[in-house]
């Protein structure tokens, strides 16, 4: 198992894709409403979609949310452009592997697949343009909810024993006074709390403060509880709002005597 990771997702100056059907914006990638998607239309093997990041970004992992329709068939291909090849990616300009699409083979409750893609030993450099081709798509279409890019932090030590993982139920139940169910059904939302219990004062002052400061309840991140492949690996993704207080405590003398908890609500990925 390898450390947790948190990725806070950069913002887009614009989206580009090679298909859109009707009604389905290639911009929807960017917001946080899980049912408000891009979506290409049917007919070709693969498709792609391009942000332009506005200026040349460090980006080390994407996550992709709300994928409709994906299945063990689809891949994924990462290429990267600066502002001075531009966005026609020419010859020179960093590809990455074919790799598959989906993070593993279990899918999610909610049958919408998830994809993670982490820098490779040989990173491509901080560029403007960020292409993402799937493929394997037959005759179907393409679809995405949410697209994150953004600098990983992996702190040095992972989260400890305690974790919890449950739901948030936005429906409610109660009865009327001769005992008839008076259901209201709701969403349901994943939720996990995590606690660091050795982050060093370091790790405080350039990461999680910075992080807690710019989002706080309001602004979503996202989480990977083990980055390691693994079947379950597309259950191990969560892309929320962090709830409760924020903030960390010096609780021990030393370097690394720092707790942080972290209590994160899905947005229905």
């Amino acid at each position: 198992m390898s450390n947790s990771i948190v990725v806070k997702p950069l913002p887009f100056a614009s989206v580009s894709a090679s298909s859109t059907a009707a009604g389905y914006d290639a911009a929807y990638v960017g917001n946080d409403y899980m049912g408000v998607v891009w979506k290409s239309a049917a007919g070709a093997a693969s498709r792609t979609i391009t942000v332009d990041m506005g200026a040349n970004v460090t980006i080390d992992t994407a996550v992709l949310l709300g994928c409709t329709g994906a299945d063990a068939n689809w891949t994924l291909k990462v290429e990267a452009a600066t502002s001075a090849q531009g966005s026609g990616f020419p010859a020179g300009s960093w590809v990455g592997d074919t790799l598959p699409f989906l993070a593993g083979s279990e899918m999610p409750v909610s049958g919408r697949g998830r994809a993670l893609w982490l820098a490779p030993a040989s990173p491509p450099p901080a560029a403007r343009y960020w292409r993402f081709t799937v493929g394997g798509l037959g005759t179907g279409a393409a679809t995405i909810g949410r697209l994150v890019l953004g600098r990983k932090i992996q702190l040095a030590e992972n989260v400890v024993y305690g974790a919890a993982f449950g739901v948030r139920d936005l429906g409610s139940m109660d009865f009327s006074r001769r005992g008839v169910p008076l259901r209201q059904r709701g969403k349901k939302l994943r939720t996990i709390n995590v606690s660091y219990e050795a982050v060093t004062r370091a790790e405080v002052e350039s990461y999680i403060n910075p992080l807690l400061e710019e989002l706080g309840n309001s602004d979503p991140l996202a989480f990977i509880l083990d980055p390691d492949a693994d079947a379950q690996r597309q259950n191990r993704i969560w892309f929320g709002v962090m709830i409760g207080d924020l903030g960390t405590v010096w609780a021990k003398p030393g370097g690394g005597g720092h707790e942080w908890r972290a209590s994160i609500v899905d947005l229905g990925a």
